[in-house]
């Protein structure tokens, strides 16, 4: 697939936000190699990346992660995507309520009822007569 010009910038940005983490791990003593494994590429592909690559979805995920990395695509920051709270939807479904009743013969026989739960918001109602 054909690299468009906002991936390019994305690369750029992911690449620019990235960069301080790497050398501070390097001044740290840690090999580039290391670094790169953590991030899932190797030693090769961080420097690519790093360049202005275009980094795997499991790179940016990983930077992030890690390092708190967060470039924006096109006007979506990353970070936002990733902290915001789903909206709720309303529940357009109304209650339904209907009438149930239970006959029981006058034999002495148990009843047992049991109502467990089936699901989110789902429930399994039992009837045993014994």
């Amino acid at each position: 697939m054909k690299q468009t010009r906002e991936d390019r910038d994305f690369a750029a940005r992911f690449a620019s936000a990235l960069r301080p983490h790497v050398d501070r791990e390097a001044s740290a003593g840690r090999s580039l190699k290391e670094i790169a494994e953590e991030l899932g590429v190797t030693s090769w592909g961080l420097q690519k990346q790093l360049g202005g690559g275009t980094p795997s979805i499991r790179t940016i995920a990983r930077a992030y992660a890690r390092y708190g990395v967060s470039a924006h695509y096109e006007g979506i920051a990353l970070r936002k995507a990733l902290t915001k709270k789903p909206k709720m939807r309303k529940n357009t479904e109304e209650q339904m309520v209907l009438p149930f009743l239970i006959t029981a013969p006058t034999s002495g026989r148990k009843i047992t009822l049991k109502l467990l739960p089936g699901g989110v918001r789902k429930y399994e109602l039992r009837l045993s007569v014994g």
